[in-house]
């Protein structure tokens, strides 16, 4: 069986055209299955966007009923649950199968990360690289990052595609060192820094020495100091603070500190290391607040604190998809 990819987070519309692209495409096991029926009982946002999409599915392909997969909704007394009937082996013809590759192709566009296209180096989930320039400079990327360089006679410059690196700049005085990273770009005045993408915003972090910090809005930060650290994102402004430079270099060893954090963000952080992805029910649970040290390579472990620490519970699909719930919503019914 070959991997399917995983679900798109967020929208109903996009994550009900996943389910039924897994669901006709033979892939689909019965922990899949179990999965959608998962997915059907969380919200009517859910069940409404499964029936459009089946609805599109028919009506782009026109299909028969005779040659579509016959997946139905029943509507049980207990609640909302999906009856996933087999779907039955008939001859389609081509461009029946060429809607569905369509429809197949739509969903990995949407789960294909294209930022780090042309990036000359990159890092899958849980990997981190250390990578040495043509000038003795060092670069540490982060996991699932993508950077790419780009050195001439007047300069040197690195592009930060996604995610997050550390950089340890040899001085050259007639090449200034520069990262480039969504609307800023941060000029090296010192030695080591960290960039890094954290939605839509950019975390600059300084190890040794100064930064210039210039957004694309013609705002600068003439001299960012060692031990503080800067957010920028599009029209808004910077926001500036001192750090514990320790524990913001503490993903040079695999570990993860959280000082008082809402799950949300901790989730954010535990989800760039995995090859699946953790899910949260119910949106009341975000702002719980969390302290801890996870180890990156101990995911399992880092999700026991978090059942411990917050009253939650844990519903593991295939040892990848994990759907953190109350204790008293679990297990689902």
């Amino acid at each position: 069986m070959t991997q399917f990819p995983a679900m798109p987070p967020g929208d109903p519309s996009e994550q009900a055209i996943y389910w039924l692209t897994l669901l006709t495409s033979g892939e689909a096991d019965a922990k899949h299955r179990l999965a959608f029926q998962f997915w059907l009982e969380e919200q009517e946002a859910h069940r409404r966007a499964w029936q459009e999409a089946q609805t599109m599915w028919q009506d782009m392909a026109q299909l028969t009923e005779a040659d579509f997969a016959d997946l139905q909704i029943d509507e049980r007394a207990a609640g909302n649950v999906a009856t996933i009937r087999p779907a039955k082996r008939r001859h389609f013809n081509p461009n029946h199968w060429a809607m569905a590759a369509c429809l197949l192709f739509s969903v990995l566009l949407w789960q294909t990360d294209w930022s780090g296209f042309f990036a000359e180096y990159t890092t899958s989930a849980g990997e981190q690289q250390s990578l040495r320039l043509a000038d003795g400079s060092t670069v540490l990327l982060n996991t699932d990052s993508a950077v790419s360089v780009d050195y001439s006679d007047t300069g040197r410059r690195v592009t930060l595609h996604r995610g997050q690196a550390w950089f340890q700049v040899v001085a050259d005085v007639g090449r200034p060192f520069e990262v480039v990273a969504r609307h800023g770009v941060i000029r090296a005045l010192g030695t080591a820094f960290d960039v890094a993408e954290q939605e839509e915003r950019v975390v600059v972090t300084v190890y040794e020495h100064a930064v210039r910090v210039t957004l694309d809005n013609g705002e600068t930060l003439a001299s960012l100091p060692e031990g503080a650290s800067v957010s920028y994102r599009q029209s808004l402004e910077p926001i500036r603070e001192q750090v514990n430079v320790k524990e913001t270099a503490a993903w040079h060893r695999r570990q993860l500190i959280f000082h008082n954090r809402p799950l949300r963000e901790v989730v954010a952080e535990l989800n760039r290391y995995r090859k699946g992805h953790i899910f949260i029910a119910d949106a009341g649970l975000n702002e719980l607040r969390l302290t801890g040290v996870f180890d990156t390579n101990e995911q399992h472990e880092a999700l026991r604190m978090i059942q411990e620490n917050l009253g939650l519970n844990a519903y593991s699909i295939a040892d990848r998809w994990v759907l953190l719930r109350k204790a008293q919503d679990y297990p689902p019914t």
